[in-house]
């Protein structure tokens, strides 16, 4: 009988403390959680901050192309923009992104190579004899690459703007684009014909 006196009170004591210590391991599990959200909750934060500077940097980006090419002469704002084509019978597409005075840059990508160019306007120095009865527009530009790849070179492209006409030769008021000339590398190993169209 004393034994059950002294048995009684370990186990409440017993079971007590084991419901304490369970309530403590919940309440830490709980704090942990609430840890665990607030973080996730701050890197998504982050994150949205992020992408909205980004948005806010290609904004700005985008207002200043816009501003630069307000500058241009209107006669160039044609040649603005991505070219797709050729050059030795391989997917070409030039790209140029600003036009300052006669200054022009950009880049161009053939295969995964992309590289930046940077070249003037010239004016037209084709001797046509009536073969581009309808052209409105003809510029000359040479583009140069960096030159720090062996595989860079030089363009040297016509850029047209045509106007299209009936049967009869009237003027419809609507425009191709084109271009064609050449692809030189710098060490003269290498070269190619270009087309493009926009």
């Amino acid at each position: 009988m004393k034994k059950n006196i002294f048995v009684i009170p370990i186990l409440v004591f017993t079971f007590f403390s084991c419901g304490d210590s369970a309530g403590t391991v919940n309440s830490s599990l709980e704090k942990e959680k609430l840890e665990l959200k607030k973080k996730k909750l701050e890197l998504d934060e982050a994150k949205f901050k992020a992408n909205q500077k980004k948005n806010d940097d290609d904004s700005e980006e985008k207002k200043e192309n816009i501003k630069k090419s307000g500058n241009i002469k209107s006669e160039y704002k044609y040649l603005l923009g991505k070219w797709n084509g050729t050059l030795r019978n391989k997917k070409l597409s030039i790209i140029i992104d600003n036009i300052d005075g006669n200054t022009v840059s950009g880049y161009n990508i053939a295969g995964a190579n992309k590289r930046p160019l940077t070249g003037r306007i010239y004016p037209d120095d084709h001797n046509w004899n009536g073969d581009c009865l309808y052209c409105v527009k003809v510029y000359k530009l040479i583009l140069s690459e960096p030159g720090d790849d062996k595989w860079d070179g030089v363009f040297t492209l016509y850029f047209y703007k045509v106007e299209e006409v009936d049967e009869q030769g009237n003027e419809k008021g609507i425009y191709t684009y084109s271009a064609d000339g050449n692809w030189k590398s710098n060490s003269g190993k290498l070269s190619g014909e270009v087309t493009l169209s926009k």
